[in-house]
């Protein structure tokens, strides 16, 4: 049914702006990237879960989620967009991309940690009982776990500094931003507590699922808020762009 509703939307959105390139950009590569998501899911059964197939698999999905979510935010802003086209807005587009990359590999990573059963490497959080000291102490597993744990550290510091810029560097963000910025730091904070769930509860199903469905919305709102760093609806007349940036798409009035 998911894969059915992706391409009816894909179909819908190349049918009816055909003619506007930023929406071809987006939408060409969902229908190619659905077809390899399937091939990979047949192997990943076939193979009987082989960690590197499974990361693989899991990048596939972001990237795919990814697309989705730009589709989305298209949708919300509509063809008549234009450029916010100043300082506050680059500087926030270099940091959600920071943060797109750092969340993507800490979700990729996880998803590593999980195929190898590296998760089971530590029984306890925060620290590790089998490998007090990070790379000292354990063997393979305990190394790939902590890893992970490194990272997860690191996606918390572009969070932050996402959320610090927007709510205390930019002059006057725009209320969809703030709502962004909160809205990270509450589910990074959620997704922290998961993980912490998973060794707590022997990792069971509810806790992993859970796990990679909070770290997925993360990874589509980081990614819409790149897109918002750009795009706004150019009949928000209230917050107009500081040079002249309007976009014009060429479709059809």
């Amino acid at each position: 049914i998911v894969g059915l509703l992706i391409v009816a939307s894909t179909v819908v959105a190349l049918k009816a702006h055909r003619n506007d390139r930023l929406v071809l950009w987006i939408t060409l590569p969902v229908l190619p990237l659905l077809a390899v998501q399937a091939w990979l899911g047949k192997i990943t059964v076939e193979r009987e879960l082989p960690p590197e197939i499974v990361a693989i698999h899991l990048s596939t999905a972001l990237v795919l989620l990814a697309l989705l979510a730009l589709i989305a935010a298209y949708s919300f802003i509509g063809t008549d967009r234009a450029l916010w086209g100043d300082q506050d807005h680059d500087g926030l587009l270099r940091v959600s991309i920071l943060a797109v990359v750092v969340t993507g590999v800490v979700l990729v990573i996880g998803s590593y940690v999980v195929a190898t059963d590296a998760g089971y490497g530590c029984s306890s959080w925060p620290g590790c009982a089998q490998a007090p000291i990070p790379f000292v102490d354990g063997a393979r597993l305990q190394h790939i776990h902590w890893i992970h744990r490194i990272t997860v550290v690191l996606g918390a510091a572009v969070i932050a500094l996402l959320a610090y810029f927007v709510l205390s560097e930019m002059r006057d963000p725009d209320p969809l931003h703030r709502k962004a910025a909160h809205s990270l730091i509450g589910l990074y904070a959620v997704q922290i507590l998961i993980g912490a769930l998973n060794p707590w509860t022997n990792f069971s199903t509810a806790a992993q699922v859970a796990h990679l469905a909070v770290g997925s919305a993360i990874w589509a709102l980081l990614v819409v808020t790149t897109f918002a760093s750009q795009y706004r609806p150019e009949t928000d007349l209230s917050r107009p762009p500081h040079r002249s940036t309007r976009e014009r798409t060429g479709t059809a009035a």
